[in-house]
């Protein structure tokens, strides 16, 4: 009776996980009419998230069921049930820049022209056209534990496209999106772990800029563009997360995380999304490291994807093998695209980088942009 009573709970609570996500995604709900704020950028596809984890986007971004390290307040808090043991980033900071960068040869290009030289500006975009250029730089200083994560964050992406016909009053596009706060997570495990609820709050001070038509006066005098334009303001913006663990051959979990819950408001700075993901993955005891594997359909609601719809879009694959000492390596695919990464921890410091491909339009394969990411961290890993 006790086992019969075990597993009705059980069952409901993985039915719980899923039905959360369901009840928000379209079948169940009236479509959105379309995204506003920052989500109303055409660039807003370029920020999928508040912070990306280096060591995650070479597992190609797939890690909602299988959450287990310092990255998962922000994919899925309830994976950090899932961590044994404490580390302390006193500086953990992470960047990642289009290859090959548009920025060199434009600026070179542009170098000394006066706002007058309308000729020189567009054949200078003339060069780029139609092309990607997405930058980040950020630090994420945490101390992690077992169902605990406190930490302070700052966040910085900017994002740009040039005109395929590049024109006096439209050079480009531009957007770009900074947060500084801080971030407190916590998680707990019922039914001996096998189903595992998570939170994360965070409060943030947030900068937001948006230009779709970047005129020649505009990117001449950038600086004073960039000041009148930028606004900000402070907001509360809330993940939840659940995880569920199977009894069965390779440890199969199924998991779903709700980030930005409620479509965070940062008044005149925008607003962000509310993103439903859900994952199915493994994490089979092999007797020599660590092996994960997890997929994921993020955006179930489709509110990121907001300007088309596909199936790679919404996909991410990943796997990764942590060897019993220094080195982790992964790989994965990202909107089809694949993925590497490789990571180095050496107890005071770890170092992680990792290659992916982003789709900068609605349609898989029509703007691929590659990007190189790299993290290094100080502290007490």
């Amino acid at each position: 009776m006790k086992n019969r009573t075990l597993h009705h709970f059980r069952t409901l609570a993985v039915g719980g996980i899923f039905g959360v996500a369901l009840l928000l995604s379209p079948l169940s709900r009236p479509a959105l009419a379309g995204p506003s704020g920052i989500a109303g950028t055409a660039l807003f596809q370029q920020f999928p998230m508040l912070y990306q984890g280096v060591s995650v986007e070479g597992m190609g971004g797939a890690f909602t069921a299988v959450a287990n390290d310092e990255n998962a307040p922000f994919y899925n808090p309830a994976g950090l049930d899932n961590i044994q043991s404490s580390t302390f980033a006193i500086l953990n900071i992470s960047g990642e820049i289009s290859y090959p960068s548009l920025y060199p040869n434009l600026t070179n290009s542009i170098q000394g022209l006066s706002s007058s030289n309308t000729s020189g500006y567009i054949n200078a975009f003339n060069n780029i056209a139609g092309q990607t250029e997405y930058a980040r730089v950020a630090d994420w200083s945490n101390f992690t534990t077992h169902d605990f994560s406190i930490g302070l964050l700052t966040n910085n992406q900017l994002a740009a496209i040039a005109n395929a016909t590049p024109t006096t009053n439209n050079l480009a596009s531009a957007a770009a999106l900074s947060d500084t706060g801080i971030v407190i997570s916590g998680a707990y495990g019922f039914f001996n772990h096998h189903l595992q609820i998570g939170g994360t709050l965070m409060g943030l001070e947030q900068y937001f800029f948006n230009l779709p038509s970047l005129s020649v006066t505009q990117v001449s005098n950038f600086s004073n563009t960039l000041s009148s334009n930028l606004s900000n303001s402070f907001g509360v913006v809330g993940n939840l997360g659940a995880i569920y663990h199977f009894d069965a051959p390779l440890n199969p979990t199924v998991g779903a995380s709700i980030l930005n819950v409620g479509t965070a408001s940062f008044g005149s700075a925008g607003s962000l999304p509310q993103i439903i993901n859900a994952g199915i993955g493994i994490d089979p005891d092999i007797g020599f490291g660590q092996l994960i594997a997890d997929i994921d359909y993020v955006d179930i609601t489709n509110y990121l994807y907001y300007t088309g719809d596909s199936l790679w879009l919404h996909t991410r694959f990943g796997i990764q093998y942590k060897f019993p000492y220094i080195l982790t390596l992964s790989a994965g695919l990202y909107e089809g695209y694949p993925t590497v990464g490789a990571g180095i921890d050496l107890w005071a410091a770890k170092l992680n980088a990792s290659y992916y491909t982003e789709e900068a339009s609605p349609i898989p394969g029509l703007e691929p942009n590659h990007i190189l990411a790299l993290q290094i961290a100080f502290g007490w890993m």
